[in-house]
């Protein structure tokens, strides 16, 4: 297949092969986001400006293209501010890469150079789900099918953890980890840190009752969540759990028109939203995201009246929680919350 401009996707090449793990030393999980972003944005050329991938040049990295990519991130994928952001952010280094080559003529050098003018918006307002739109996406899987038990298996799991997705599609079986004092998630966050997130009792059955159906005859250092290629179990996709999400999402729609467009990211900013709400501290919900600064995590401490009401009058003698209606909230003892974030107990 003859491509239209070698030098940009020769440029694309080293970018993710040697600039951003070799030059930057960035980690896997962040090249491939930038990864994720960069084909998002070759998607949109060709899904909405009608470009082949094959003619897509240098000239198509313009300040205006890049500008109505992001409103497409909102309009149409429904991403949050945040994630568009994100977007963005990754862009304009990538944009930042391409400058630096001087083979660049000036026009194309003009046109890249004003994608860096384009401002983040720091003015976002925190989507999340209610602890009603929750539990109602939450029992779309069918429990009774093979896929529909992973499928709820994995959106419990990522809301009770709090995790990324690509935190999650890294989770190996023996990341789940089974105690006489409860269950934990061993976490490999961003930059390679690690964390150990309490998991709640209820996830156990559904755990043991995935692993009888999806690993039987693997090693625990099998990936937790996997397709199976020619023999081989590996990592689901992002693009996969984006799917399923989505038609969970749809369905719980259906009879709850308030839920809005579900992504996996959704999941963290709910659980975030929830324990804050429920009264955890902001620094524990940072040390729960696996947060490295406390700033990140501020976009939660924007409460809404209804959130600063609910917070006085909060959890005098119950938790309204996702799993149970008749829950103590369990996240009341700040102390033995912090102990067991920290792994001192």
């Amino acid at each position: 297949m003859k491509i239209k401009d070698p030098i940009l996707f020769g440029k694309i090449r080293i970018f993710f092969k040697e600039y951003l793990p070799v030059v930057r030393r960035e980690s896997p999980n962040t090249t491939t986001s930038y990864l994720y972003t960069v084909n998002i944005y070759l998607e949109y050329l060709q899904s909405v400006c009608q470009r082949k991938l094959r003619e897509v040049t240098l000239d198509d990295f313009t300040q205006k293209n890049i500008m109505d990519f992001m409103d497409w991130l909102q309009t149409k994928r429904g991403n949050s501010a945040s994630t568009v952001n994100l977007r963005l952010v990754h862009m304009r280094k990538f944009c930042r890469f391409l400058m630096e080559d001087d083979i660049l003529r000036l026009a194309e050098l003009a046109a890249i150079q004003r994608v860096a003018e384009i401002p983040i918006d720091r003015a976002e307002e925190i989507r999340y789900l209610s602890v009603a739109e929750t539990k109602l996406l939450l029992a779309q899987p069918e429990p009774n099918t093979r896929l529909g038990l992973r499928d709820r298996f994995f959106m419990y799991l990522l809301y009770d953890s709090g995790c990324r997705v690509q935190e999650m599609l890294d989770l190996t079986k023996r990341s789940f980890v089974l105690r006489s004092t409860g269950a934990q998630l061993h976490i490999i966050g961003k930059g390679n840190k690690f964390r150990a997130t309490p998991i709640s009792a209820e996830l156990i059955p559904m755990f043991k009752d995935y692993c009888r159906w999806f690993h039987t005859d693997s090693t625990p250092d099998d990936y937790l969540f996997y397709v199976r290629r020619k023999g081989t179990l590996e990592r689901m996709s992002r693009d996969n759990v984006q799917r399923f999400v989505e038609k969970y999402g749809s369905l719980a729609r259906a009879s709850m028109p308030s839920i809005p467009h579900i992504h996996p990211h959704l999941f963290r900013h709910t659980r975030a939203m929830h324990l804050y709400m429920a009264g955890m501290p902001l620094e524990t919900v940072s040390q729960w995201l696996g947060h490295s600064q406390l700033e990140t995590s501020l976009i939660y401490a924007r409460a809404t009246t209804e959130m600063k009401r609910a917070a006085v009058a909060k959890i005098a003698s119950k938790e309204n929680s996702v799993f149970k209606d008749d829950e103590k909230f369990k996240y009341s003892d700040d102390t033995a919350m912090i102990k067991r974030l920290y792994g001192l107990s």
